[in-house]
């Protein structure tokens, strides 16, 4: 097993955005977000801006924002985004239809404090969107997996690494979303496992 640990970099972003089935995944997370055209939509922790730039194609007016400006670099995939952090973000209360964030709250010390900043910049009757390690990801797991698929190179490691984040961090069962959800005052809609054998958890909800 490959037990290299990848760098958060913006060379590393850049590739797993733009090389990888991350692309698609994140295709996948766009559609069942069910954005409408004309609706404002935020994804915090955006690195390199694929989401936004995805969202945008859905007739959306999106934005993205990261707190790490080397993310940007050496361009980036969306013309709409900026450096910000989840904890503080640069806009007036009740701005966007949906904001969503992919692998970011699982990484974080205090996700709820997050989750509140993005409930606050939420429309009345808007939602936000989650994609996070499910309790099924794990290290075993995912080399199993990549071994089935036959993934090799930066698709293989990109998956490993994923895992050994997600064991370092966060796992979220469809209780412990919900629960996460209600702490920010919210209430959890949807929850669907995602991504080969269920590695991924997409949920939503609302204020």
């Amino acid at each position: 097993m490959d037990n290299r640990v990848f760098p958060k970099d913006a060379d590393y972003f850049q590739e797993l955005q733009t090389k990888t089935g991350w692309s698609r995944t994140l295709y996948g997370f766009a559609e069942w977000c069910a954005p409408v055209p004309g609706m404002h939509t935020l994804d915090v922790g955006c690195g390199p801006g694929l989401l936004p730039a995805i969202l945008s194609r859905f007739g959306c007016s999106a934005v993205g924002v990261d707190i790490d400006l080397e993310m940007f670099h050496p361009s980036p995939l969306h013309p709409f985004i900026a450096a910000a952090d989840v904890i503080s973000l640069p806009f007036s209360s009740h701005s966007f239809d949906i904001v969503t964030a992919t692998n970011l709250l699982f990484l974080l010390s205090q996700p709820v404090l997050a989750l509140i900043e993005m409930k606050r910049v939420l429309q009345p009757g808007g939602r936000v969107a989650l994609l996070n390690p499910s309790e099924k990801l794990n290290v075993r797991a995912a080399d199993i997996f990549a071994e089935d698929l036959g993934l090799n190179g930066m698709a293989r490691d990109t998956m490993l690494n994923w895992a050994k984040r997600a064991e370092e961090n966060h796992r979220w069962t469809k209780n412990e979303t919900q629960e996460l959800y209600k702490s920010a005052g919210m209430k959890c809609i949807a929850s669907s496992l995602k991504i080969g054998p269920g590695f991924g958890r997409f949920s939503w909800g609302l204020a």
